[in-house]
């Protein structure tokens, strides 16, 4: 079965080879629209991250001594939000580690 694989791996050459992602053939314009809707996507979605950060912390901070139920909502809350705020800070080193390792 192994002999046959390598026949087929061998009788088939990659279409793709040497061909890499390229927004230039769409125009200057496209490049610049689609740069600045996603930096506005991006900024909202930071903007969104911070304001459910501090949402957590108040959750936390109202939490009383009665109810430990709500003070673990709110660190729960708190706690993804963080994770979320910071995995968007990082976006740029995130997306290119992964397309380097993908197209190592």
């Amino acid at each position: 079965m192994e002999h046959l694989t390598g026949l087929v791996h061998a009788a088939i050459d990659n279409p793709l080879d040497g061909v890499f992602p390229d927004f230039s053939i769409f125009g200057l314009e496209f490049t610049e629209l689609w740069q600045k809707v996603l930096g506005g996507l991006w900024a909202l979605a930071l903007v969104f991250s911070v304001g459910y950060l501090i949402w957590g912390i108040v959750q936390m901070g109202k939490a009383d001594d009665g109810n430990p139920n709500a003070y673990k909502q709110g660190r729960k809350a708190a706690m993804a939000a963080g994770i979320a705020l910071g995995c968007l800070a990082g976006l740029t080193v995130i997306v290119g580690a992964i397309l380097f390792i993908v197209g190592g």
